[in-house]
C-alpha cells in the first residue's frame, strides 16, 4: 500500500506538471525592420570583415574612438554595409559548417529548376529557394543546433521546413536523429509528414494527429517544427511572408481518441493477469500471448521499456497512453510479482510461443548460473540508466522490441532481434533472463516488495 501510494503521487505529479526539465519558453516578438536593421553576418560566409572595419566600429573600439555607442557610422554618407552584426559565439546557428549543411539539405529537397541561396538572419541561417521557371519563392529553415530541450524517444530530432509567401508550410522533412528506425518507418508510413502541409503559421495554435506506436517521436517532431518557426519570427519568417501580425504560433501532435481503446485493451490484459477469481489455464494464457504479440506488438508497436520511467527526468513529455501503460506496469510489479514480464510483454510472449512449437530435446541447460544471470542483467540495467541520465540518449535504443515488431524496416537490428528470439529454441528466454534491462528494473521492484522489517 505504501509503494502504491508513492507511485500514485509521483504519477499524478508528472501527469499534471510534465517533466522536471522544461525548455525555455520562446515568446512571439514583433519588430519593424528596415534596410538599416536587416541582420548581416561579418566574417565567415558573410560580409568581409576587413571591408566592414572601415564602415563600422564595434563595442571593443569605443574606448579608442570615444563615442561609447558602438556600431556608429564613421562617415556621414550612407555606407555600403549597414545593419546589426551577429556574434557567432552567441549564435551557434550561424556557424559556417551548419550553413553549408543547411544549403545542402535545401538543395536535396528542392526541384531541379529551383535555385537555393544561403542567407544569414540575426540568429540562424536560412535558405531562399526560387524557382527559375515560375519565380515562385519559398524559404527553408532547419532546427539543427538551434532548437534545444525538445526530445523524442532517443534525443533531439532535427527537422527541416519549407514555408511559402502565404505562411503555409509546404513541406516538413526529417533530417537526422537517433530514433529507432522502425519508429521512423512507422511515422512515414502513417503519412505524418503530409499533415504539416495543412499548417499555416498565421493561424496560431494548431494540432496534428500523433502516430500510435511512435507517439514520442511524432510529438517531438511537431514540437521541434513549432519551436523552429517561432525562432524565425519575426525574421526571416515574418518579413519574407509579408506578415504584419503573426498570432502566437504553436504546433502539437496529439493522439486521437483511439488511444482510449488501446489503453483499455492493455488494462484488460493486466486485469486478467492480476485477478485470482478465474483460474489461468493453458488456453487462456495462450490467448493472452497471441493477443499481446498481435495487438500490442505488431499493431501498436508500442513498446514499454525502462526508458519510460526516465522520460520525466530527461525533459521528455509522456502521452496519456504511455503514462497509463507505465502505471499498469508499476502496479503489476508491486502487486503481481512482475505481471508485465510474465503475461503482457510482446517480446517475451514471442519467445514463449516459439517454445511451444520447438522440440524439448533441443533445449539445453543455461550456461550461466542463476546468481550470475541476475548480476549481469542488473549491471546492464544500472549502466544503461546511468548513461541515459548523464546524456547518452542513444543508449536508450538497447531494446530489441521496436526492431522486431517494426518488421517493415528489415534492417540489421531486425535480424539481430530475430536471431535473439530464435536462440530461445536452444536457451529458453535468453533475452528476458540475461539481457533485458526492463525486466531487471521490474524484478528489482518486485524483490523490494518482498522485503519485510523485523522487530528487534
Amino acid at each position: 500500500m505504501i509503494a502504491t501510494t508513492i507511485v500514485a503521487i509521483i504519477f499524478l505529479y508528472f501527469w499534471l506538471n510534465g517533466p522536471l526539465l522544461h525548455g525555455v519558453e520562446i515568446l512571439s516578438l514583433e519588430t519593424i525592420e528596415t534596410k538599416f536593421s536587416a541582420p548581416i553576418l561579418v566574417g565567415g560566409d558573410g560580409v568581409d570583415s576587413k571591408k566592414t572595419q572601415a564602415t563600422f566600429q564595434t563595442l571593443n573600439l569605443t574606448e579608442e574612438v570615444g563615442f561609447g555607442h558602438g556600431l556608429l557610422f564613421l562617415k556621414k554618407t550612407l555606407p555600403k554595409y549597414y545593419g546589426f552584426i551577429a556574434a557567432l559565439a552567441d549564435n551557434p546557428g550561424l556557424s559556417p559548417e551548419l550553413g553549408a549543411k543547411l544549403l545542402e539539405h535545401a538543395q536535396q529537397f528542392s526541384k531541379p529548376s529551383e535555385k537555393a541561396t544561403l542567407l544569414p538572419s540575426s540568429n540562424m541561417y536560412y535558405v531562399s529557394v526560387v524557382d527559375t521557371l515560375t519565380a515562385v519563392q519559398r524559404i527553408y529553415l532547419e532546427s539543427t543546433d538551434i532548437v534545444a530541450n525538445i526530445r523524442g524517444y532517443a534525443g533531439a530530432i532535427n527537422m527541416g521546413v519549407f514555408i511559402d509567401e502565404k505562411g503555409d508550410i509546404i513541406e516538413a522533412v526529417h533530417i537526422s536523429s537517433r530514433e529507432t528506425q522502425s519508429y521512423l518507418a512507422t511515422i512515414k508510413r502513417a503519412g505524418f509528414y503530409q499533415q504539416f502541409e495543412k499548417v499555416n503559421i498565421k493561424n496560431g495554435g494548431q494540432e496534428l494527429d500523433a502516430v500510435s506506436g511512435a507517439t514520442l517521436s511524432s510529438e517531438a517532431m511537431a514540437s521541434t517544427v513549432s519551436a523552429l518557426v517561432t525562432l524565425g519570427i519575426p525574421y526571416p519568417v515574418s518579413n519574407y511572408a509579408d506578415i504584419d501580425q503573426v498570432k502566437r504560433f504553436s504546433l502539437a501532435a496529439l493522439l486521437n481518441s483511439t488511444w482510449i481503446l488501446h489503453c483499455l485493451v492493455i488494462f484488460l490484459l493486466f486485469a486478467f493477469a492480476l485477478q485470482r477469481r478465474f483460474k489461468k489455464t493453458k488456453k487462456t494464457v495462450l490467448i493472452m500471448n497471441v493477443l499481446s504479440v498481435v495487438y500490442i506488438g505488431f499493431f501498436l508497436n508500442n513498446s514499454f521499456t525502462y526508458i519510460s520511467f526516465l522520460h520525466p527526468f530527461v525533459g521528455t513529455s509522456v502521452s496519456s497512453l504511455v503514462g497509463l501503460y507505465s502505471l499498469f506496469v508499476l502496479l503489476g510489479a508491486i502487486w503481481g510479482k512482475n505481471t508485465y514480464c510474465k503475461y503482457v510483454c510482446p517480446f517475451g510472449n514471442v519467445q514463449r510461443l516459439i517454445m511451444r512449437v520447438s522440440p524439448k530435446k533441443a533445449r539445453r541447460k543455461f550456461f550461466i548460473s542463476n546468481a550470475w544471470i541476475y548480476k549481469i542483467r542488473m549491471t546492464i540495467a544500472i549502466v544503461l540508466i546511468a548513461g541515459v541520465l548523464l546524456g547518452l540518449r542513444n543508449w536508450s535504443n538497447f531494446e530489441l522490441f521496436p526492431d522486431l515488431f517494426g518488421w517493415a524496416s528489415l534492417g540489421v537490428w531486425f535480424m539481430v532481434a530475430v536471431c535473439t528470439v530464435g536462440i530461445t529454441m536452444v536457451y529458453p528466454m535468453i533475452w528476458c533472463r540475461l539481457l533485458c534491462p526492463t525486466g531487471a528494473v521490474l524484478d528489482g521492484i518486485t524483490d523490494l516488495m518482498k522485503f519485510k522489517f523485523k522487530r528487534g
